[in-house]
């Protein structure tokens, strides 16, 4: 009989038959002449990779203690030359940012448990059984990299809400009043402009700060630059502001600073950033900004790129942040895989320990960036 397209389709259409195409029950058919259950011809799995894209923030295993301690030490103002060098024998000691700590997280477990006798009926040949075997060993260690990758994302959240406790102070500089290094202040309201700041050195009434300015000229506090408010990147226009903001940050970051730390800590250039993009912006920068404006891998001077999912539980509006690589760490402190055998059930248990500190640096460049709607 002759072919024609049309009658090709509906013959086809009828022989693939969508009720058996990838169902998830199944049917033993007897279609042999002896009567036999019919084989399955083929077993397998298609396999992925879980990938923790945000490896760069791994930080070296610990093999002792668990607990992290960070200081930084201030930079030094000059004073004037003393030719009598009176003054020769007399200390001047080095000032310090307030030191920062972080605990363990504490231990977890990855259980997975494997039955004897159980497997083999399932399979046709050592290589199947093999298979199934060692993916549930892969599995511990899969869960263990996705797991790696929700804390990493969730340390950025934890820098988001600690960026927004310096911009929810309610404490207005007053004169000539007490305030401590590490605090949150905030000027009087000029018009509709409030600017936030963080002491860098002790304010004691005796000094007789008269107003705000005084306080941020006589560098007793530094204001704080940790945020951009944008339009989301959503088209030619908004995407161009994004970049533009972006580039000018990059060059802030890459000379000498203050205000883009959460400590207020005057910072040198830093030459290894990385922008995060939540996943959704990428697209309209590549498709609405001008040709060549942005690569994935480079922002005019150095800066990765990392795409990730989002920014933990962060729920304000973050849809990217531009961080010094060197800012955030996942220590592991504990990994080991232990088994035993339950000799009565007849099967056998694996476990994957693991433990983790996590840590972020107050002393190095940050800024986020969030929707303008937010």
């Amino acid at each position: 009989m002759k072919l024609s397209l049309p009658e090709l389709k509906l013959v086809v259409a009828a022989y693939v038959d969508a009720q058996k195409i990838a169902v998830d029950n199944y049917q033993i058919t007897r279609d042999n002449i002896v009567g036999l259950a019919d084989k399955i011809a083929k077993i397998f799995t298609l396999d992925t990779e879980y990938v923790d894209k945000l490896a760069i923030f791994d930080g070296e295993s610990f093999s002792f203690a668990k607990d992290i301690e960070e200081w930084q030490q201030d930079l030094i103002l000059p004073s004037d030359y003393n030719a009598s060098g009176d003054d020769a024998l007399a200390p001047s000691y080095p000032t310090y940012r307030p030191p920062f700590y972080s605990k363990t997280l504490g231990k977890k477990v990855f259980k997975t448990s494997i039955p004897n006798n159980n497997i083999e009926r399932a399979v046709h040949y050592i290589e199947q059984f093999n298979s199934i075997v060692s993916m549930e060993s892969k599995r511990l260690f899969d869960s263990e990299a996705l797991w790696r990758y929700e804390q990493k994302r969730q340390i950025l959240a934890v820098i988001i809400g600690e960026i927004g406790e310096v911009y929810a102070t309610t404490k207005t500089f007053t004169a000539s009043t007490k305030y401590n290094v590490g605090e949150y202040l905030r000027s009087a309201a000029t018009g509709n402009t409030i600017q936030y700041g963080i002491v860098v050195k002790p304010i004691t009434a005796a000094l007789a700060l008269a107003n705000w300015a005084a306080a941020v000229t006589g560098g007793y506090v530094v204001v704080a630059d940790l945020v951009s408010k944008l339009a989301l990147p959503s088209d030619t226009a908004s995407a161009e502001a994004f970049i533009k903001q972006l580039k000018a940050d990059v060059e802030v970051a890459s000379d000498v600073s203050e205000g883009h730390s959460l400590s207020g800590n005057t910072l040198g250039a830093s030459g290894s950033l990385v922008l995060l993009v939540k996943q959704g912006v990428l697209p309209s920068l590549e498709v609405d900004a001008m040709a060549g404006a942005f690569h994935l891998d480079k922002i005019g001077i150095p800066a990765e790129v990392k795409v990730i999912k989002d920014f933990g539980t962060d729920a304000t509006g973050v849809f990217a942040m531009l961080i010094d690589s060197r800012s955030v760490r996942l220590h592991n402190s504990y990994r080991a895989v232990r088994e035993n055998m339950n000799g009565s059930g007849d099967f056998l248990n694996l476990f994957l320990h693991t433990e983790n500190t996590a840590h972020f640096s107050r002393n190095t460049f940050v800024k986020i960036y969030r929707a303008v709607s937010e």
